[in-house]
């Protein structure tokens, strides 16, 4: 610190312009370093930085909010994004859906059908999905619309599945969506598929709702079910919710579905009709994700505010704790004063 600060006064400008000066000063002279001092500093600083980084971490992640809507648009068609490969071959396989509006689709006449073999070793089971969350940022870069891809032919392996992909529109309502053998479930003239060929061990490569993004991960995805049965029925109930995901940052925007789902699947008598099915229910909520991020201004006020409030809160009770201390150290003084046969006073 310059001492000239605190000697005599001299004319002119500049000595006119100090006498405003709002920040006091102190003679070096005047000042003490202690080692509580500086710990009390590197704890100062550590919690400036600490805060300072989670709050820029804050600032660079963005801000994530989720509000749940009544659904109030009306749509009266919803497109259904299928890719499964099915331990059958397909010209013994009815795909079909049927809806609370009593509309029937022939969705095998909309969806192809590829011969292939049954391949389950990049799968899992639907219980193995653990918990997973989709970040806005996420959704909206793998959110890239794209076409199915063509069935791989194996090499020197049979043909004896069927692989059922394509998209349809449906009604926005309730639904069932089923694949069953021909002949058991609705009536195909001439055709009856013997029992013992029945095996409807499958492997979902995707299942979702709205447009085709194929890099979005549905519960669904590449989950498999197998089974030993020829009558074994796999139900499969989805609730489907709207979903919109806002980014304001970027200001892009997505409106798609999300969808969870529970399975309940067992082995059935001879009477009954084995297949697979997804029973899928519209939510009548919404659910609206977005995505914004704190101004630059707002950042760099915030973070001045931070370190300011620290240092300045913890000079504070820095000088309480030194004015407790020596209170303490005074008592203690005059305490052994008068048990030493000493008065306050007395030479």
């Amino acid at each position: 610190m310059n001492e000239e600060f605190f000697g005599d006064k001299k004319g002119g400008l500049t000595e006119s312009v100090r006498t405003f000066d709002a920040f006091p000063k102190t003679r070096a002279s005047y000042t003490t370093r202690s080692s509580r001092g500086g710990i009390v500093t590197l704890l100062l600083i550590t919690t400036c930085l600490w805060l300072a980084w989670h709050e820029m971490g804050s600032y660079f992640d963005g801000i994530e909010e989720q509000h749940f809507l009544v659904e109030k648009s009306i749509g009266h068609e919803m497109q259904i994004n299928l890719d499964i490969t099915v331990a059958m071959p397909c010209d013994a396989l009815h795909i079909n859906v049927q809806d609370a509006a009593a509309d029937r689709i022939l969705a095998g006449d909309l969806l192809q059908k590829d011969a292939t073999a049954f391949d389950d070793t990049s799968a899992h089971r639907l219980v193995q999905i653990g918990r997973r969350e989709d970040h806005v940022y996420d959704v909206l870069k793998k959110a890239r619309k794209s076409k199915f891809g063509k069935t791989r032919w194996p090499k020197g392996g049979d043909r004896t599945s069927c692989r059922i992909y394509g998209s349809m529109d449906v009604n926005r309502v309730q639904g069932d969506f089923h694949i069953t053998a021909k002949g058991h479930g609705y009536w195909d003239a001439g055709q009856h598929i013997e029992h013992d060929s029945f095996n409807f061990s499958h492997v979902v490569n995707e299942l979702s709702f709205g447009e085709y993004y194929p890099k979005l991960i549905n519960p669904l995805d590449g989950v498999v079910a197998t089974t030993e049965d020829h009558f074994y029925k796999f139900q499969y109930y989805l609730s489907v919710v709207p979903t919109i995901y806002e980014s304001y940052t970027t200001g892009r925007r997505l409106a798609t579905n999300q969808y969870a789902v529970t399975e309940q699947s067992r082995a059935v008598p001879a009477h009954n009709v084995p297949g697979i099915f997804f029973k899928y229910d519209i939510e009548p909520i919404s659910l609206t994700v977005t995505d914004s991020r704190t101004p630059v201004i707002q950042f760099i006020v915030r973070l001045v505010n931070i370190i300011g409030g620290v240092l300045v809160s913890g000079g504070w009770i820095y000088k309480l704790l030194g004015m407790a201390v020596s209170v303490f150290r005074r008592k203690k003084r005059d305490t052994e004063g008068m048990l030493n046969g000493r008065v306050k006073g007395d030479e």
